[in-house]
């Protein structure tokens, strides 16, 4: 009796697992668990086979960082998408963007699905409509986008502890 549960509660948590959903940050969190959110223009995307430590990703882009919010990224760097998770993905194409990363492994890689990459069209960039929502978009001006990520950016610093 004690093997058929275990059997059971086993077969149980692997259909469990097996039908996870994608978890989405709303536009604070977003900000705050990215290790680099830069301003990039993607100047190329290609198929490519790339495994990390958490997924596989089926496509590779080529992004020059024209400015960095938060992190360490400068000059030439490689962003992978497509992950081989079904429920979300992130689909790069030619543009510029805000780009909200984390690695995975070696590589860097969107951070909050298809929403960490925010495009940037005519000054303005499809930004959440308010705090609470997730998917409902507005077309915001650039410049209060970047004033918005350095406020929570700043907010999640430490407090430097004074010395005596």
């Amino acid at each position: 009796m004690k093997v058929i549960s275990i059997i059971l509660f086993s077969i149980l948590l692997s259909l469990a697992t097996s039908h996870a959903k994608a978890r989405y940050a709303g536009k604070k969190d977003m900000i705050q668990e990215a290790e680099c959110i830069a301003i990039v223009s993607i100047t190329k995307v290609e198929k490519e086979d790339k495994k990390g430590t958490d997924w596989t990703y089926r496509q590779k882009a080529s992004a020059t960082v024209q400015q960095c919010l938060k992190g360490d990224a400068k000059g030439e760097i490689t962003l992978y998408g497509l992950e081989d998770f079904i429920c979300a993905q992130c689909k790069f194409a030619k543009g510029r963007f805000i780009v909200f990363l984390r690695k995975d492994g070696a590589l860097w890689v969107g951070s909050n699905w298809q929403l960490g990459i925010r495009p940037i069209r005519e000054g303005k960039v499809q930004w959440f409509k308010d705090d609470q929502s997730l998917f409902e978009m507005e077309d915001v001006p650039l410049d209060q986008v970047i004033a918005q990520i350095g406020t929570t950016v700043n907010e999640q610093r430490p407090t430097p502890k004074s010395g005596r």
